[in-house]
């Protein structure tokens, strides 16, 4: 008799621990909790590549972001879920921004995009100058162009077809083409751009 009332205590112990456990959930220490979220979302950027249309993100707390766009309204932010490289707007109807693997862009799930602002005025000089005539693919016969103005570019290419674009940094641009953005990476001395859908200019 004495077993059996043993039994039921420690069972009845066990099923109070574990319980008082899932209530309380995962133990996440203030240290744990501070270092939750990218802190490559931090900073200024600039919507779509403009560097006239300035937003930033700010810290509020640990897990918690403010974020500013180009037309000065804020919005709470948070990072969703675990996943640290995705944050969500709750004061923009919710939409979701994801940060590369490189953090210089946030690509927003309603289409748009912030890029890392680089220069603005003060430290331009310090970009390589791509102004003038490129070519596809080295193609004497396929001329295109980029206009510069401080980090903001104007690419012109083989067909006529114009796209805005920026530095992202000294070495990197972005162009979008009829809503459809591509990256390129500049190369021997800035005299090649590689771009991320397969094709090259060179001047």
């Amino acid at each position: 008799m004495k077993i059996a009332r043993s039994a039921t205590l420690l069972l009845l112990s066990f099923v109070i621990v574990a319980s008082l456990a899932f209530l309380r959930g995962p133990s996440l220490t203030p240290a744990a909790f501070a270092q939750r979220g990218n802190s490559g979302f931090l900073g200024e950027w600039c919507a779509q590549g403009d560097r006239n249309k300035r937003a930033s993100i700010t810290s509020n707390g640990p897990g918690f972001l403010t974020l500013t766009n180009e037309q000065g309204s804020t919005s709470p932010g948070s990072y969703q879920g675990m996943n640290q490289n995705v944050i969500t707007a709750v004061g923009w109807m919710g939409v979701t921004g994801t940060l590369t693997s490189d953090g210089r862009r946030i690509n927003w799930s309603n289409g748009t995009f912030w890029a890392r602002c680089y220069g603005g005025g003060g430290g331009s000089g310090r970009l390589p100058n791509l102004q003038g005539t490129w070519y596809q693919s080295g193609d004497h016969g396929k001329a295109c162009s980029i206009r510069q103005d401080g980090d903001s570019l104007t690419f012109t290419n083989e067909q006529g077809k114009r796209a805005q674009g920026s530095f992202t940094d000294p070495k990197h641009v972005t162009a979008s083409w009829s809503g459809k953005t591509i990256n390129g990476t500049l190369v021997n001395n800035a005299g090649q751009i590689n771009w991320d859908n397969g094709t090259m200019w060179s001047r």
